[in-house]
């Protein structure tokens, strides 16, 4: 969802880079960018972080936990860079429950789970949520 997600915005709102932390730059992920046919020339992938964000308009960072970043890491980068628009993903446990401090989940405006394939249900801060099928 996020790939298909990044490749949107690419296509209709900006340059999007896609920190591909979890799955790096191997096979898996060219394949999603390819089979999702979400390439797209506003669509930068890297493994890391760049040192600068300010050539990008939405940053997607998969996996906040392989990042190794803490909350007091993603509100420094919210921070440095108020015009942009941040996508942070998480792993979660087997059981489906988030992994990571709560306090990662009370500073996004938004959380959207994928609990089975196909769904993606919703909550957060400025709605009272709702799900939809995605695939």
């Amino acid at each position: 969802m996020c790939v298909d997600f990044a490749g949107y915005l690419a296509r209709n709102h900006g340059k999007v880079l896609y920190v591909a932390r979890e799955e790096g730059l191997d096979k898996t992920l060219q394949d999603k960018l390819n089979d999702k046919e979400v390439k797209h020339p506003n669509l930068y992938v890297a493994a890391n972080i760049p040192a600068s964000l300010t050539f990008y308009d939405f940053i997607f960072l998969d996996s906040v936990n392989r990042l190794g970043l803490k909350p007091e890491d993603l509100n420094k980068l919210k921070a440095m860079y108020p015009d942009k628009s941040f996508v942070f993903i998480f792993q979660t446990t087997k059981e489906g429950k988030f992994r990571g401090a709560n306090t990662f989940q009370h500073d996004v405006d938004s959380v959207v789970e994928l609990p089975e394939k196909g769904k993606a249900v919703q909550y957060g801060r400025f709605n009272a949520g709702g799900e939809m099928r995605i695939f």
